[in-house]
């Protein structure tokens, strides 16, 4: 279950959390025989039709639930439904899985959203709002056309979830009079967090100038070198689990060494110690930056996952998500990120494996050595006691390192062939923005 598997599953599920109903619309009556819709029909009957049952929590809802929440024609619901989910992740478990016990890691993490970011998605979304709503030179969706109604409805449930001022009391809310710009706000959490700038600037100044936001002076400048170091030793750990003959140097303190240096870089941002865990992330710093921008780009990118109603009404169809919003960007006159593939395809793995790095898996050593297991579960012989999680652990880290190279163009392995000096992400041939200063 991702993001928009979990929302739509509060906003359906009575007793998700003890006691709490599902959420309800004020006016929009639920369709006969439609799964995933929240509404109330004219005669008052009990809210949503039954959603289809899931087996594992690595499990999604199929396509057509998906399509009829985020098309449902009252986004106040969503809205409530991504703040109720802040409350199933702080205060759960959840009636699913058993899900966000209070020792668990969060679900989510802020690489998620930066990667996503970087691909210069919601730059992209916003213009296209913006032009949608005030001229027809993206053409006008057809009332007709059930389709295309999909299409109109998506950008004003986006406008009203994601380009507005939020209530006060929203969970979401990370803008106000004193930090009113969203965007800025966003960039200011990646700083923070991981050193690292958006690689573009502001397409609304001449000369796509370097984008304004508050560079804090505390931040984790040094994270990049560190987590490409990480990266390295753990991939040649990898190639010396191969080798049969050979002498193995791999040297798995050092990598547990800088797993923990991580983990407490990492945490120090938050204002917390020890390993990251639900029972206090609600009290830590940016974690509603975090929520907030993961949600965000999860929504953004659903809609080009697939040759979606809005894709198909913008005439964007193609076969990966990064073509749709090349061809996306394109029609309203701003260029994606040329690596957006990677960064797309990087994002998810590398969400995954910086929350378990600051849940502190990694620097496991009794009764086994976990990292070990993790680089020798894909050896000839395989590890024999490496679990699920330790297997896919690897094959994350495989497809981190491959699109890292591919986006950066910095060897993780080959390390010696790199030239010294900043790291940066391709910026399109605007002005360059480091990945590390």
């Amino acid at each position: 279950m991702d993001f928009l598997d979990h929302i739509i599953y509060t906003a359906n599920t009575a007793n998700v959390r003890e006691k709490y109903p599902p959420i309800l619309s004020d006016y929009a009556k639920p369709e006969p025989n439609i799964q995933g819709i929240p509404g109330i029909d004219e005669t008052n009957s009990a809210g949503p039709r039954d959603l289809p049952v899931l087996t594992a929590s690595t499990d999604s809802f199929p396509l057509a639930v998906r399509e009829n929440f985020i098309f449902y024609d009252d986004p106040i619901v969503i809205d409530k439904a991504i703040q109720k989910h802040w409350f199933d992740i702080n205060f759960g478990p959840i009636s699913a899985f058993n899900l966000f016990q209070s020792a668990d890691a969060p679900p989510y993490h802020l690489i998620y959203a930066y990667l996503l970011e970087n691909s210069r998605i919601g730059q992209i979304f916003e213009k296209l709002i913006y032009l949608y709503q005030h001229d027809e030179v993206l053409g006008v969706a057809s009332a007709s056309d059930q389709f295309q109604r999909k299409a109109a409805q998506w950008i004003f449930n986006t406008e009203n979830l994601f380009y507005k001022t939020l209530s006060n009391n929203s969970y979401r809310n990370i803008s106000g009079n004193l930090r009113p710009n969203q965007e800025a706000n966003r960039r200011n959490a990646y700083y923070r967090m991981f050193g690292m700038d958006l690689a573009f600037g502001d397409p609304n100044s001449t000369g796509n100038t370097e984008y304004s936001y508050y560079r804090a002076k505390t931040a984790n400048k040094e994270f990049i070198i560190l987590f490409e170091q990480f990266l390295s030793e753990v991939w040649q750990g990898y190639i010396n689990a191969q080798n049969t003959s050979g002498a193995n140097t791999t040297d798995y303190q050092r990598i547990i060494d800088m797993a923990m240096k991580l983990r407490q870089m990492l945490l120090a941002r938050r204002g917390s110690t020890g390993n990251l865990q639900l029972q206090n992330y609600r009290n830590m710093n940016l974690s509603k930056e975090e929520y907030s921008s993961v949600g965000f780009m999860s929504w953004l990118f659903f809609i080009i996952s697939y040759d979606s109603p809005l894709v198909n009404f913008l005439g964007c169809q193609a076969n990966t998500a990064s073509e749709r919003l090349a061809n996306i960007g394109r029609k309203v006159g701003i260029d994606s990120h040329k690596k957006s593939q990677a960064l797309l395809d990087m994002a998810g793995p590398m969400a995954t494996l910086l929350r378990t790095i600051e849940y502190g898996t990694f620097e496991i050593n009794a009764p086994n050595v976990w990292v070990r297991r993790v680089i020798e579960s894909q050896t000839q012989i395989g590890s024999p006691l490496a679990d699920q999680a330790q297997r896919d652990a690897l094959i994350d880290i495989l497809a981190i390192i491959n699109n890292w190279e591919k986006a950066t163009g910095h060897k993780i392995k080959n390390p010696e062939s790199n030239i010294t000096g900043t790291v940066r992400i391709s910026s399109n041939g605007i002005q360059a923005k480091p990945v590390m200063n």
